[in-house]
């Protein structure tokens, strides 16, 4: 079934009422293995991808993650990371996950938890299944509880809100489960005609081809290819060809537990005034770049920086983790407010 002009309206409209901050995109990347075994994921598309077919689902994890109310970390994913020591505190559940598991435990039912850094503080987006006027009469003791379990963990640098399952449109439904037969057929094509193909996403005017890395002939070969197998499927639309490092990604998924331990524990804490945290993955060398909010020449610069050093190197030299991550090499970058590198 074609989308035509009226129904492509209402998706439009529909897509301006959504509003979400724009790192949690950032954080999105971190944890892309979640789009596999997503619950409502799972409902609203009725198949499990493979790990190859998801490995770069970041982009689904994100627009339909925001429009559907996604929990970052569900109960699968959770699990994973329970199993690695967290900075010294072992098998400790990771905060979504126990969220959630607490308001269950009080009776109510989560469509989903989402956290993401929002300005300087992270921000969690609980979305309770029921009407709006009920969620309005739990609030205040859903804060209450949630509010006592952070504080349980020495947590002081985070927001809550608390909203109503938002229903996912017809409309939305439709155009979700179009694009995805689209993507996938492109890459059966596109695989029967022998070519390497990572993935494809197809939710955007631009299609996106994933290649392992590849000449710039290649690239423009499967593109034209690309093209024409769109055509032949009355699907035209402009394809962009995005190469990726194999051995950097297989890295970035053996290393996500890791970092997402990592991230709870420095953006839910004030002391660390940490801003953001970015990640390179490198056969020779992963990378770690803390961003916080401070200048070299604050009081409490020194010794914040220090106590971050310590602590992530700390957990990263455990025999756990080194374990996990095959003795991996890496380096951690601490910088300021202005992105430079701390002396110290």
């Amino acid at each position: 079934m074609k989308i035509d002009e009226t129904m492509k309206k209402e998706i439009n409209e529909e897509m301006e009422k959504i509003k979400a901050p724009s790192s949690l995109y950032e954080f999105a990347k971190n944890i892309k293995e979640e789009s596999e075994t997503r619950t409502d994921l799972k409902k609203l598309i009725g198949r499990k991808r493979s790990w190859k077919k998801s490995q770069f689902a970041v982009a689904m994890l994100v627009s339909l993650g925001v429009l559907i109310g996604s929990a970052f970390l569900n109960p699968a994913m959770a699990e994973v990371v329970s199993k690695i020591p967290y900075l010294g505190q072992i098998f400790q559940k990771p905060i979504p996950i126990v969220i959630t598991e607490a308001l269950e435990k009080e009776g109510y039912k989560t469509a989903g938890v989402g956290m993401g850094m929002w300005g300087q503080k992270a921000l969690f987006d609980i979305q309770l299944k029921g009407t709006e006027e009920y969620v309005n009469q739990e609030e205040e003791k859903v804060l209450t509880i949630l509010t006592e379990i952070l504080e349980k963990r020495g947590y002081d640098n985070y927001e809550l809100k608390i909203s109503d399952e938002k229903e996912v449109s017809p409309v939305l439904k439709e155009i979700v489960k179009q694009r995805e037969e689209l993507g996938e057929k492109l890459m059966s094509d596109l695989q029967g005609a022998g070519y390497s193909i990572m993935n494809v996403d197809a939710r955007s005017p631009v299609v996106e081809v994933y290649i392992p890395r590849a000449d710039e002939a290649k690239k423009v070969e499967i593109y034209k290819v690309a093209i024409e197998l769109l055509k032949a499927n009355d699907s035209p639309k402009q394809v962009q060809i995005i190469t990726r490092d194999v051995a950097e990604d297989e890295l970035e998924s053996q290393w996500m537990p890791v970092m997402s331990a990592i991230q709870e524990k420095f953006f839910l804490k004030k002391d660390y005034q940490v801003a953001n945290i970015r990640y390179s993955y490198k056969p020779e060398k992963v990378s770690i770049t803390i961003m916080t909010n401070m200048n070299s020449s604050d009081a409490e610069a020194k010794e914040t920086v220090i106590k971050i050093r310590k602590e992530i190197t700390e957990f990263l030299d455990s025999e756990e983790i080194k374990t996990k991550t095959e003795n991996q090499k890496y380096e951690l970058i601490v910088q300021d407010k202005n992105g430079d590198t701390f002396p110290f």
